[in-house]
């Protein structure tokens, strides 16, 4: 018995040994620096949001009015972090309604509400009038996209209430349970009454918008095609048929194509199809009548959410057989993704960081489709909560705070001044993106690593042919992880180096932190970094010069004004130096014979610490 226990023992041993094997991914990333494949738009900075206007809430039939995300003290400094490049909003939709008022079943509160733009009546001689339009509410939209340093890209997604085909206001059967219906009646959904007049209306905003602010980027309609599946869905956003909803376009191309300044300088398309029409006709018959008829179409926009909420909420198929369209149908279009992400509301993953990674996997995947932009839903959570899994948003809101998300989009703007794509190789089932600047002087590399099922994960980086030759190069690795979320660390540099040749590779070993991958981005740089200031996560103080040599100093933000001590550490976290200082100071020098490396730095007074890093070379 003693010898059958003894070999089941270890039949059993290697059996999980065997799994164990398997279960921990050796990942090969291989990268040729010679030759690019073309340059990539940074989709990632792309993100939709149609309530920066109206702010956040809850019911306010029951909790009143909403709060302006411009009111928050975090809302400029977040926004410049991120470094949006588009944003999509509405000319008028909301999803979250402010106040009652949106949702009134009284017609003269419904046509003087902000949005309602068009004050004339449905005729031509009121709509070439342009004292019958009030611009104020599109106005402050677009400044304040702008001034956060992004464009806007304007949905003109319902009907002006003078103009429409239908004049009772009847509501979805549902509102009383779901408020966030409240805002889509039959008066916002329905086609125009008059085509001619509605095109020479809308006309007259993108004209304005483009005339005033430069505005390029503008798309007719949101999910005309919710049709079934969703019996609460079904003509939400638009009631009418394919038809109508060609020519209410058309009215509009019409109107932009005699214009010959507006017509080669704005983009003009549509129409975030939802893929919920029988058998898809509501798209494909639009599409042939763009196509039968050469109507202006610049961009063919869709929302490739996910069925069955995979991952981040992105549909890939749905984005293959909406390339096949653009293809067949308006092959000179732009493809952009206006909406995705996960939406259902029994949701564990919208506070993790692997949610975050999951969206850049789709965002890499989708510029392997050639996809020109990218709008994820939304930036902020649509009430306050107390913590990151409660709403979608990529922000809490009172206070703006940003979930694990926010942080893996704020290191992919590292990517910005790479955006040569270089080909890249990697396991299977996995992505990863490199870049290299206009000036083949810098390359990075962008790997969302997956949790491991279980032990370590091994990711071997092998980048060949680097272009400045055979001489010397600088070299920092970044990983984001739930940790350094947690500590409050963007930019977690984990490793820097010196190196030499022509070739660089790199061998990392991760685990599983908080359940959660991490983000990797390797940044290759030909010049020094030594200019560069790398800077505390918390900003108390700087370290420079870094790298450094015999000595560096050390900067205060605000003086010191009591007794501090300063801990230097190895990366093995072996002690190496440590100093008392005593002085009021806002700048102290160190002079420590430190060994070529990276060393982490420890300011500790009182019960705060606060940590830094150092290269010494």
């Amino acid at each position: 018995m003693s010898m059958m226990r003894n070999l089941i023992y270890l039949i059993w041993s290697f059996l999980f040994q065997l799994n164990l094997a398997h279960s921990q991914a050796t990942i090969n990333i291989n990268v040729n620096a010679s030759t690019t494949i073309g340059s990539m738009p940074p989709i990632w900075r792309d993100h939709y949001e149609n309530h920066l206007l109206h702010g956040y809430g809850g019911n306010p039939s029951i909790l009143g009015s909403h709060t302006s995300f411009v009111s928050d003290p975090n809302f400029f400094s977040e926004m410049t972090t991120l470094k949006p490049r588009f944003i999509r909003i509405s000319i008028g939709r909301a999803d979250n309604p402010p106040d009652t008022n949106y949702y009134s079943s009284n017609t003269n509160i419904l046509k003087n509400l902000p949005y309602e733009f068009y004050k004339g009546n449905n005729n031509l001689t009121d709509a070439n009038n342009l004292n019958n339009y009030n611009f104020s509410y599109i106005d402050s939209m677009i400044r304040l996209v702008q001034a956060i340093g992004a464009e806007p890209f304007l949905t003109m997604d319902y009907m002006p209430f003078n103009l429409s085909s239908d004049t009772i206001p009847n509501y979805q059967p549902a509102m009383a349970l779901v408020y966030n219906l409240a805002y889509d009646n039959t008066i916002r959904n329905a086609p125009p009454s008059d085509n001619s007049v509605y095109g020479r209306v809308m006309y007259q905003l993108i004209k304005h918008c483009y005339d005033s602010y430069g505005v390029t980027y503008f798309e007719h309609w949101n999910e005309p095609d919710q049709q079934w599946l969703n019996p609460f869905m079904v003509n939400f956003f638009w009631t009418g048929d394919e038809i109508q909803l060609y020519n209410a376009y058309a009215a509009i191309a019409n109107e932009v194509s005699a214009d010959i300044n507006l017509t080669t300088n704005i983009k003009l398309g549509g129409c975030s199809f939802a893929l919920y029409s029988l058998f898809n006709l509501i798209p494909i018959r639009f599409l042939q009548l763009v196509k039968d008829n050469s109507t202006k179409f610049d961009f063919l926009s869709f929302h490739p959410y996910s069925d069955t909420q995979y991952k981040a909420g992105y549909d890939s198929a749905k984005v293959s057989l909406v390339q096949s369209w653009k293809e067949e149908y308006v092959p000179d279009a732009e493809l952009i993704n206006a909406e995705w992400g996960r939406i259902d509301q029994s949701n564990d993953t919208w506070g993790d960081l692997d949610y975050g990674l999951n969206k850049i996997e789709h965002t890499i995947d989708m510029l392997d489709r050639n996809v020109s932009m990218s709008f994820d839903v939304a930036l902020f959570d649509q009430e306050t909560s107390n913590d990151n899994y409660t709403y979608l948003g990529m922000y809490r809101v009172g206070p703006i705070v940003p979930k694990p998300a926010a942080y893996v989009y704020y290191n992919m703007n590292k990517m910005n001044g790479a955006l040569n794509r270089l080909p890249l190789t990697i396991n299977s089932g996995m992505y990863g993106l490199a870049g290299i600047s206009d000036a083949a002087d810098k390359i990075i590399i962008a790997f969302p690593a997956p949790n491991p099922i279980s032990g370590n994960n091994t990711v071997h980086l092998n980048l060949s042919n680097l272009p400045w030759g055979t001489g010397s190069f600088y070299v920092n690795r970044f990983e984001l992880t739930e940790q350094s979320y947690e500590e409050g660390i963007i930019d977690n540099l984990t490793h820097t180096s010196i190196q030499n040749g022509g070739t660089f590779f790199d061998t990392l070993v991760y685990s599983s932190v908080n359940n959660s991958g991490r983000l990797i981005i390797w940044e290759l740089s030909k010049n020094s970094l030594s200019t560069e200031k790398i800077e505390t996560e918390t900003n108390k103080f700087t370290i420079f010069p870094n790298p450094a040599n015999d000595f560096f100093n050390i900067h205060f933000s605000e003086p010191i004004r009591k007794e501090y001590s300063i801990t230097i550490k190895d990366m093995l976290g072996n002690q190496v130096y440590f100093e008392k200082v005593f002085d009021f100071e806002t700048n102290h020098v160190i002079h420590a014979k430190l060994n070529k490396g990276f060393y982490i730095v420890c300011i500790s007074k009182g019960g705060d610490n606060y940590t830094g890093k150092i290269i010494i070379k």
